[in-house]
């Protein structure tokens, strides 16, 4: 089975934890929020000099993201029927917006890496933000429609851990993150995509396992799980 990938690490990694030929990722588009999507953000261009300050972010990898997210070339990677699911999860939504010559743009760390300075910024926890996202998924979903059909999609329920697998770090991600506004908010976002997506589109595991892995590759954060959570998500994919 092939499988895009649209969103975050957290669905990356879970083919760190695949020891089988059934599942195999075939592309992988991150770091930009489905809030850049409407039709008339796509429409617009971003100036060139934009690009050519991406020079400053050394990373190929961070720089293509960042340049994906500037093109919304998500939506030409997702039009080519090569793939039998795409994978997409909103951990990206957890970003601020920034605004470049009248386009928004997804403020990530990677982006952060190219030293330009936004015109302006949508905050993510804003009635703005949530404007913008419902009309980038209704572009999305329409750009899927005309492609390759929207039961392709499978939507990664997901939600920030409120425990880490030891009290020390339990205490260190309240401490750091808001974790109860976070998923107050992917609330709200589900509700939305999951009238919008067949039943069988949604994949989750049981809560018990978003828990924080303080020796996670990527580090200690809500988001990033033990062990367990991306064993029961190949198992999950495998039965899609």
């Amino acid at each position: 089975m092939k499988i895009r990938v649209y969103g975050g690490c957290v669905s990356r990694d879970i083919f760190n934890f695949n020891d089988s030929e059934e599942l195999k990722i075939v592309g992988y588009n991150a770091r930009s929020s489905l809030a850049t999507l409407s039709s008339d953000n796509v429409a617009k261009k971003i100036p060139d000099k934009y690009y050519e300050a991406l020079r400053f972010i050394e990373s190929d990898f961070q720089r293509s993201m960042v340049e994906s997210d500037f093109n919304n070339s998500i939506l030409e990677s997702i039009s080519n029927n090569n793939y039998d699911i795409l994978l997409i999860d909103l951990m990206v939504d957890r970003l601020n917006l920034g605004m470049l010559d009248g386009k928004l743009i997804t403020v990530s760390a990677s982006f952060a890496l190219s030293k330009i300075k936004p015109e302006s910024f949508v905050k993510t926890h804003s009635e703005q933000f949530l404007s913008e996202w419902y009309k980038g998924v209704e572009n999305f979903l329409s750009v899927i429609d005309k492609t390759v059909g929207r039961e392709k999609i499978k939507l990664n329920k997901i939600y920030w851990a409120d425990r880490a697998a030891d009290d020390q770090h339990t205490v260190e991600i309240n401490r750091r993150w808001d974790i109860a506004t976070h998923n107050n908010k992917l609330d709200v976002l589900y509700g939305y995509l999951e009238k919008r997506l067949p039943a069988a589109s949604i994949i989750e595991v049981p809560k018990e396992l978003f828990i924080a892995n303080p020796s996670h590759r990527w580090g200690l954060a809500p988001f990033h799980y033990i062990d367990e959570y991306y064993i029961a998500m190949v198992d999950r994919l495998k039965n899609a």
